[in-house]
Order: C-alpha cells, then sequence, then structure tokens
C-alpha cells in the first residue's frame, strides 16, 4: 500500500500487506500532532484482514480525523475500513465491493479446521460492524458472506447508509481557454503542445511505485531478509534506503581507516628519517608529500633526498620525458597534472625528480 501525507491529508492507495497497518498508524500518529482537521483519503482492493484491522482501529479511534473519503474503489477489507468513520464520503464513479474473508492454506486437517474457524471469526466480526454501520438486520447483512462479491454503487452506498455523502469526481482542463475565438490556431496548438512532455521520475520512491517489477530484483540484489515481491511498496521502500545508508556509512568509515592507516605509516617511515635524512623542520614537507602521494612515493623521495646528484640537463629531460609540452612543468605541475608519472620519474630518473623537489622546497 502506497501511504502518504501532504499537510493534513493521508492518502492510502493500494493493496493491504502484512506491515501496512503499522505504517498507515505511524502515518496518522505524526498528524494528530499537528492537526486536528486530518482528511483521509482511501482506495484498495482489499487485502490483509489483520493490518486492515489495525487501519480499522486506528481512524475509528482517532478524534483527529475530519472525514474519510473513497476514491473510486473500497473492495473486500477497504468496505470494512470505510465504515471505521461516521463521515464518510465517496466519489459518484465510486465503487464497494463486500464478501466473506478468504484464505489459502496448506496442511493437515487439523490446520484447516482452525483457518476455518478463523474465517468464520472474521465473518461474524464483519457482520457486526456492518450491521451498525447499515442498521440493517442479521439476515439482511449475512447474504453479503454467501461467498459471493456484492458490488454496490455510489448511489446505492449513500441508500443503505454506508456512506454519509457522493462528491462530484471533479475534472479540471488541463489548459482552460475562455475565449478560444481571440487565440489563433498556432497559439492554441503551443497551449496544448506544451503537455506532451513525460516527468521521468526523480526519486527512489516513484522509480518503485511506477514499475511494481522492480520488487524481486531489488530484494535479491540487496539481499533484503524478510522481504518477498508480496511486501508492500513502502516496506521495500525503507528497507532498499536502510541499506543504503548503511551502504554509505560504511564506506565513510572504511574511507576513514585507510586515511589513518596510511597516516600511522607516512608517520613510521617519517621517524625512521627524522634526523638522517632530514631535519625536524622540514618534517611537514615530507609529511605532505606522504599524505597526497603515498608512502611508496614517499620512500622514493626519502631515498633520492640523501642522494647528491649533478643538476641534469634540462633539454635531454625534456627528451626522456617525450613531451616537448613538459618542459616548463615545475613539482607542483607534476602532482597535479600527472602524480604516477612524478614517482615513476622519482624512481627512473632522480636527477630530474631531485631538480624539481629542490626547486620546489628551496633546496641547494
Amino acid at each position: 500500500m502506497i501511504i502518504k501525507t501532504d499537510k493534513n491529508l493521508l492518502i492510502a492507495y493500494g493493496d493491504i500487506w502484512w506491515g501496512d497497518g503499522h505504517y498507515f498508524v505511524s502515518h496518522l500518529s505524526r498528524l494528530e500532532a499537528e492537526y486536528d482537521n486530518i482528511e483521509v483519503r482511501l482506495y484498495t482492493p482489499g487485502g490483509c484482514v489483520f493490518d486492515g484491522d489495525l487501519i480499522y482501529n486506528a481512524i475509528n479511534k482517532s478524534d483527529n480525523i475530519e472525514k474519510l473519503v473513497i476514491d473510486g474503489m473500497a473492495a473486500s477489507m477497504g468496505a470494512i475500513i470505510m465504515v471505521s468513520h461516521d463521515n464518510v464520503e465517496i466519489v459518484e464513479n465510486g465503487y464497494v465491493m463486500i464478501h466473506a474473508p478468504s484464505s489459502g492454506s496448506y496442511g493437515n486437517a487439523k490446520d484447516k479446521e482452525a483457518e476455518a474457524k478463523l474465517l468464520r471469526m472474521m465473518e461474524k466480526n464483519f457482520i457486526s460492524k456492518l450491521m451498525a454501520r447499515t442498521g440493517k438486520s442479521r439476515k439482511f447483512v449475512e447474504k453479503w458472506m454467501d461467498g459471493s462479491d456484492h458490488w454496490l454503487n455510489a448511489e446505492e452506498c449513500l441508500e443503505l447508509g454506508l456512506v454519509s455523502k457522493i462528491i462530484p469526481s471533479i475534472v479540471k482542463t488541463a489548459r482552460p481557454i475562455e475565449n478560444p475565438e481571440s487565440m489563433g490556431n498556432q497559439e492554441v496548438y503551443n497551449m496544448y503542445a506544451s503537455l506532451l512532455t513525460y516527468d521521468f521520475p526523480t526519486s527512489k520512491t516513484e522509480i518503485l511505485n511506477r514499475n511494481s517489477n522492480m520488487k524481486q530484483p531489488l530484494i535479491t540484489a540487496l539481499g533484503l531478509v524478510g522481504f518477498t515481491a508480496q511486501s508492500s511498496d513502502t516496506a521495500i521502500i525503507e528497507a532498499v534506503q536502510a541499506r543504503i545508508t548503511k551502504a554509505e556509512a560504511e564506506k565513510d568509515d572504511a574511507e576513514k581507516k585507510l586515511k589513518e592507516y596510511v597516516k600511522a605509516q607516512v608517520k613510521t617511515v617519517l621517524d625512521q628519517h627524522e634526523g638522517k635524512t632530514f631535519e625536524k623542520e622540514q618534517r611537514a614537507v615530507y609529511e605532505n608529500i606522504g599524505q597526497t602521494s603515498g608512502v611508496d612515493a614517499l620512500m622514493t623521495v626519502l631515498g633520492t633526498a640523501s642522494a647528491k646528484t649533478q643538476a641534469p640537463n634540462v633539454t635531454s629531460l625534456i627528451q626522456n620525458n617525450g613531451s616537448d609540452a613538459r618542459a616548463d612543468w615545475d613539482f607542483d605541475k607534476w602532482q597535479k597534472e600527472d602524480r604516477k608519472g612524478l614517482e615513476a620519474m622519482a624512481e627512473k630518473n632522480p636527477a630530474q625528480f631531485n631538480q624539481l623537489f629542490n626547486a620546489k622546497y628551496n633546496r641547494d
């Protein structure tokens, strides 16, 4: 069941699955804390009796619900939920279907007898609620429990007392034109042509709602435990969001641990070389190299920093590098544009690397 809220409006559309009663109550409780004129709009073919009963009870006991509106259909368990409130409205093209509760079961004779007992108890409860709402006799209401589907239109619902009011199903003109004679053909065409666009779904909720076939692939791909293709859309959406949140948290934690690991490695290396390869006041420079370029690059730098080599010929270095465009690259440029190339230079051409490094950090 899709359950949404907008200010004081609570919308509940679709099949009633296991867990939907809980979601309905949680949304209603939140609205009750803010509004005392809540409007509930219902459209459902029915579903789970237990969760339907929870929705019925929540509506029935709430003092904050102003009215319940049937937006098209209240069938099976939906017809029972419909009588949970005194002020019930139904659209003029709405329909209600009443029948006896049913189920599918497996097991031995004892299991089936227990199932039948449960169905009889549910049926008795349905009859009691419908009698109280319509004022009809038990014999009259029991006819609705004969095993058939009994459909009622809006007028019949009003006559029986199942609803208190019939409201119009208003269709608004998408682009109203008050004076078409004053508009040219092209202007009218452009007005309506602007409607020929498709609003692509932007949120996970919209995507799931538009394609229920996505349920099982999502459940399988994400390894959602305790969910099936029959689970409610709301439950699956929340489970997916929880999995995404968890994955993001794990990613952040892994990145944090990696940074801490690299930091510890850099510290160990610098502790071993301080006073031998570089002085204490130079530590921040090497620490920055290790943090930005990695431990391997730092080791290379420390290895070449102590080597005394003659400054290389710039022209030959450019030729060896294979690119005239890099002739004027300094240490910062190499780090920004080709960090791996700089690391390779430190290993294969330490003279060139030393020249860039010494220029960067003002070393003779």
